[in-house]
């Protein structure tokens, strides 16, 4: 097994990055992360593999350059034949392949940027409208935290009304610390909808300073990451384990509601599509209903 791998190698070595960029779970791909990741590393092996037989070994043999220089042995018309056969092969592949690079790349930094413009803009008046007449009697909400919360601020105030919503974008937990005890002192007890745990790993003096300073809210909603980062698990056990000491929080699972659900995200898999936006506000929403 180990002379299999080594020979294979330096292929393995340059393929890997490629798959890896091309099947990111939750992502790319939906599904268990323990099999989408045997599938990447078996589809690398097997790329390995055929890049030994149909290249590597051929051209350490000179079987390609024997191919070549049997060449002038062929009459003129074979030789035309096989040099315009090569040349075409060549031209396609490589049209192909830039085409699909171009193709990938445009697409994700056109969807980048236009999540850029949403998350940057100013907040539109309508923010500002009285609810629709079956919220009436419902509190007005105090929602905070960072880009993902930015990106659904639409979805929820057209649905509720908002007294207060601060969210940034990158903002990370200190900063969210004193966001909250500078505008708690302008909202009284209004519900508190916030995330927590998408761009950094929390410690936990930090949750707990943040559970701390929103602890006599009416209500409070907290809803967890699913960013593809390393901090994304200890984040949400910190994040559930002090949700679960105060019965006025309610921890909104998203990091389960998400998963296998790639076209809920961008291309960055932290940011939300308008589909994700939707689940996003309705979980929510049942959060503060429930």
């Amino acid at each position: 097994t180990l002379v299999w791998i080594g020979e294979r190698s330096y292929a393995i070595y340059l393929w890997h990055w490629i798959v890896f960029q091309l099947t990111r779970p939750s992502v790319d791909l939906a599904g268990q992360e323990w099999a989408l990741y045997t599938v990447r590393f078996l589809i690398v092996l097997a790329l390995a593999d055929i890049s030994l037989r149909l290249v590597e070994l051929p051209v350490r043999s000179g079987a390609v350059e024997s191919w070549f220089r049997g060449m002038k042995y062929r009459t003129k018309k074979v030789r035309i034949r096989q040099k315009i056969s090569v040349a075409v092969g060549t031209i396609v592949l490589l049209v192909a392949t830039t085409a699909i690079s171009a193709n990938a790349i445009s697409v994700a930094d056109q969807e980048s940027l236009a999540i850029e413009k949403e998350l940057t803009q100013e907040l539109k008046p309508s923010l500002q409208k009285p609810p629709v007449i079956s919220n009436v009697g419902q509190p007005d909400l105090w929602v905070t935290g960072d880009s993902v919360i930015l990106g659904i601020r639409y979805e929820l105030g057209d649905l509720r009304s908002i007294s207060l919503i601060n969210a940034r974008v990158g903002r990370q937990a200190p900063e969210l610390l004193e966001v909250v005890k500078h505008d708690k002192l302008s909202v009284g007890n209004a519900p508190i909808i916030f995330n927590l745990g998408n761009n950094n790993a929390l410690t936990r003096t930090q949750v707990a300073d943040i559970f701390a300073e929103v602890a006599n809210q009416s209500q409070i909603i907290v809803v967890n990451t699913a960013v593809p980062r390393p901090w994304r698990d200890a984040n949400n056990a910190l994040i559930a384990e002090f949700a679960a000491t105060n019965p006025r929080v309610s921890m909104v699972d998203w990091a389960t509601i998400s998963r296998n659900h790639p076209e809920y995200f961008a291309p960055d898999g932290v940011h939300l599509r308008v589909a994700g936006i939707k689940v996003y506000v309705a979980a929510i929403l049942e959060a503060l209903d429930s």
